[in-house]
């Protein structure tokens, strides 16, 4: 190879402006993908002891234009939407005039939401190749989802435009609050937010499902669509309650989504679970491309005042092949140790025209050709449940978001049994099993924290080190088969230990017709085979239970 010097003039001047040209193109293209941002509105954050009173007198006073409040965003956090007229400054020499005011701690624009989700081209895959991939089923073995070992209802709140949570695969795990009475235009729960029975939306102010695109229900498939239900497709957690933060379109709407998930896990702490709602995780498949984080401190910092609650946030990166530590992206490169950011691989593991970074960017997670819960706008105009495929890093986040909910769910009182008295370690002990036990893959070697993928199986075999080798979950009964000849029954069994239950089956009546005790063996298959005969049961409908004390599972069963 010649060296550089020895290159005629003419040769390194056009390379030098090939060079400039490339410069000036990356420059153009990173200045025209800079987000949107609603015209005149400013997101601040006061300093610790400021009122908003002073901040907007120190910004009237200099004459730059008129600041008046738009609205309260989050009390909890003292952040608010201030909207500025007459400004003779430019944009950028006014954001630092109102970041220079002392009584203001943080200021930012208020960019719109860009989703991240790129179309699917590939319409024959296995359709659900992305959970063998991440080893969901040999967690599903264990756990499936629901409740922790103490008997909280797992929670994960979705950010997005809206979802259709009417859609069959989803209702069932859709998130109520309880103590709040619908449509009566009192806050029952005394939790700052009026009628937010089905969750919130802070366009709207109440609890309605928002723009219920494909994008938000596929992603609410992902995380957690019913399984084991005999219809579509499964989640990574087949029960995990999905709680609806709708209407994210600009920062502002962002930050009231977090704080209104936030409050719910506070509240839950404080109340010992009586009140609020056990949110472990929350997920962004949004953001914006090329944007530094120092440009967005205010967004920023709520990832740390989430986790210190007890909520861990998964983020998507950018669905391009850009370097995020250096080019930048919004929220991925959010210096939180409670944000976990992804990128997107196959289901095959290679990593695909995705953001990357060896600072910012954790791990990967299959994202491309997912598929998943969807909705569609028949002729009518009415929006219908489908099934669909989605693509990108806002397939893959869900994944991992998903696969956090799943852990707080396994049997191992050492691992959560802190969730609500010291909400912190708890949130970085999962954190932890989740990045330390990726699977290595060389797509993301030396560009991501971990250099690898998610594998949930190792994420559980993280949980038994905790737990020296005892993790169940809780106990269900799934399903029973008769076997051939009917002279036997197969029951599909999980217990939270290995102690000896109970198996009955009774008629309509009430009246017991076998009973059986036997112990379930530690990391045997979950399945048991009775001698129980059903050749000469009547025709009707019969219920098996499985039990142990005053824990008892039951099924209804028909013989044709």
């Amino acid at each position: 190879m010649k060296n550089a010097t020895c290159l005629p003039a003419i040769a390194l001047a056009k390379a030098g402006f090939a060079l400039l040209l490339l410069f000036l193109a990356n420059a153009v293209l990173a200045q025209s993908s800079k987000p949107e941002r609603r015209p005149g509105e400013i997101i601040i954050q006061l300093e610790p002891g400021s009122s908003l009173q002073t901040a907007l007198a120190e910004l009237n006073r200099n004459g730059n234009g008129t600041f008046s409040l738009k609205k309260n965003l989050a009390k909890t956090w003292n952040i608010f939407l201030l909207y500025m007229e007459g400004s003779q400054e430019s944009s950028e020499q006014m954001l630092d005039i109102v970041r220079r005011a002392p009584s203001i701690h943080s200021a930012q624009w208020n960019h719109k939401m860009q989703e991240r989700s790129l179309e699917p081209n590939d319409t024959e895959y296995w359709r659900q190749g992305d959970m063998t991939f991440i080893n969901a089923p040999e967690v599903w073995e264990t756990s499936t989802g629901g409740l922790t070992p103490n008997g909280d209802t797992i929670v994960v709140a979705v950010l997005e435009k809206g979802a259709l949570l009417t859609h069959p695969d989803l209702a069932p795990n859709r998130f109520w609050n309880w103590q709040e009475i619908p449509n009566n235009d009192i806050d029952d729960d005394d939790n700052g937010f009026i009628d937010d029975f089905g969750g919130w939306n802070p366009q709207t102010g109440a609890d309605d499902l928002g723009t219920k695109g494909s994008h938000g229900t596929s992603v609410c498939g992902i995380v957690g669509a019913k399984g084991n239900n005999d219809l579509g497709v499964t989640g990574v957690n087949w029960n995990v309650k999905l709680m609806n933060i709708a209407g994210m379109d600009f920062e502002s709407d962002i930050i009231q989504g977090y704080e209104y998930a936030g409050n719910m896990r506070r509240i839950y702490n404080q109340t010992n679970g009586a009140k609020g709602a056990f949110v472990v995780a929350t997920n962004a498949s949004f953001g914006f491309d090329f944007e530094r984080a120092v440009d967005h401190p205010i967004w920023c910092a709520i990832y740390d005042s989430l986790g210190k609650v007890g909520v861990l946030n998964v983020a998507a990166t950018a669905n391009g092949n850009v370097n995020v530590d250096a080019d930048g992206d919004m929220p991925t490169t959010c210096p939180s140790e409670y944000l976990i950011a992804v990128t997107n691989v196959t289901k095959s593991g290679v990593k695909q025209s995705a953001g990357y970074g060896s600072i910012s960017i954790d791990l990967g997670a299959p994202g491309s050709d997912t598929y998943s819960t969807g909705s569609t706008t028949n002729m009518q105009g009415i929006i219908e449940p489908n099934y669909t495929t989605i693509g990108g890093c806002s397939a893959a986040a869900p994944h991992v978001t998903g696969g956090v909910a799943l852990l707080y769910s396994l049997g191992c009182e050492p691992f959560t049994s802190d969730a609500i008295s010291d909400p912190i370690t708890c949130t970085r002990r999962v954190r932890d099993v989740i990045l330390n036990n990726t699977e290595p893959n060389a797509t993301l070697a030396g560009i991501t924290t971990t250099g690898g993928h998610l594998n949930l199986g190792k994420a559980l075999a993280g949980v038994r080190e905790i737990c020296k080798g005892a993790v169940v979950g809780p106990l269900e009964f799934w399903k029973i088969e008769v076997r051939e000849g009917g002279d036997k029954v197969r029951i599909y069994y999980q217990t939270p230990n290995f102690q000896p239950y109970n198996f009955r089956v009774f008629n309509m009546l009430g009246q017991q017709l076998y009973e059986k005790q036997w112990t379930p063996q530690q990391f045997s298959e979950s399945y048991y085979d009775f001698d129980f005969d059903t050749t000469y049961l009547p025709k009707g409908v019969y219920v098996y239970t499985i039990g142990r004390g005053n824990a008892i599972k039951s099924i209804k069963f028909s013989k044709i």
